[in-house]
């Protein structure tokens, strides 16, 4: 997605223009680029020597399931119900795994082992309806969905059943809810909003928190995205336009900045999603370089996902989750969720 444009400016830029494969050959063409950018740094950074595919640090995974199928960016239907149209976030409860179907204005639910099951929600502003949501949590029986278009946290039962809403107020015309995350120690609410800053509510949606502002300084962010938590409960924020991970204690302090903007190993040119393992190790997409890697719980670049120095290609990788030593990629622009098996 080009610089701040959110999910839903991003869609229906597609859709009322539609420019379907026109631009997805764009987005190839920009991530060639990104990637020849790559691949001078690597050499620059050798001290003009080349710098060989093996030395670029990267660790395996077994490509185990993919969800979705590819559409055409243009259609407007539904109709084959397992399809996905620009997805952005992936969560997994229990036996069921749940992904938002942003451009379809829904949540499709598969099992673990990729079978589609049901799916809820459609276009609109009634309770239980949606307008391009965008983040995704489960927890407790609960799934939560940001509604970023309707600007609400809608809630409901791991059947899809609707329980409860709340609105996100006082953000201004454009300020729009982007993920959404339950925190497990204290059963709040944490939510990232579109003007830049974190909201903390409670469990019925009553504001605790607002905290974070515009800036590029510690504590500061340019489009906060999606949400993670680690063991002790501290919660890991996507920084998109400054190109890092930020993470914070319950109260609000700055505990650990992950990456900085660049494009060598180690370091961020768009991130957008973010998944923490049993051990805080930190999985970061990044959606233009195409990529994901892993940092350890000291903020450290520990590996680029892939194989024999080269990295996995993905289109547009977003949201992510981990779950039983599984990883959940969503790649947005592939119209698809790719799963990955993690070594012990």
């Amino acid at each position: 997605m080009p610089g701040g444009e959110n999910l839903m400016q991003h869609s229906q830029r597609i859709r009322n223009k539609q420019v379907g494969s026109e631009q997805r050959t764009r987005k190839q063409a920009t991530q060639h680029f990104v990637y020849c950018l790559f691949c001078l740094c690597l050499f620059l950074s050798a001290g003009g020597a080349p710098l060989h595919a093996e030395e670029i640090k990267t660790r395996s995974a077994e490509l185990i399931l993919q969800l979705g199928l590819n559409t055409d960016a243009t259609a407007t239907d539904n109709t084959d119900k397992q399809s996905l149209q620009l997805p952005s976030d992936v969560a997994v409860y229990k036996d069921k795994i749940y992904v938002v179907d942003g451009s379809h204005h829904r949540i499709v639910v598969y099992d673990l082992q990729g079978k589609f099951l049901f799916s809820f929600g459609s276009f609109g502003s009634k309770l239980g309806q949606f307008n391009y949501p965008v983040g995704i949590d489960a927890a407790d029986r609960r799934i939560y969905v940001a509604d970023s278009g309707n600007k609400r946290i809608q809630i409901f039962s791991d059947k899809g059943e609707f329980l409860s809403s709340f609105a996100i107020k006082n953000e201004g015309e454009h300020g729009r809810p982007i993920d959404i995350m339950r925190h497990s120690k204290s059963g709040n609410l944490i939510v990232s909003s579109s003007h830049h800053h974190l909201l903390t509510y409670s469990p019925s949606g009553k504001l605790l928190k607002r905290w974070g502002s515009n800036g590029t300084g510690r504590g500061e962010f340019r489009y906060p995205a999606t949400l993670d938590e680690m063991r002790d409960g501290r919660i890991a924020v996507v920084d998109v336009l400054n190109s890092r991970v930020q993470v914070f204690n319950s109260d609000g302090t700055l505990s650990l900045v992950v990456g900085e903007w660049g494009v060598l190993p180690g370091q961020l040119f768009r991130p957008k999603g973010i998944a923490i393992d049993s051990k805080d190790n930190f999985y970061i997409s990044d959606s233009y370089m195409g990529l994901v890697q892993s940092f350890g719980d000291d903020g450290l670049f520990k590996a680029v996902f892939g194989e024999h120095g080269h990295p996995y290609a993905m289109l547009t990788p977003v949201g992510m989750t981990i779950d039983k030593n599984r990883l959940y990629v969503v790649e947005m622009q592939n119209n698809r969720v790719s799963v990955y098996q993690l070594a012990n």
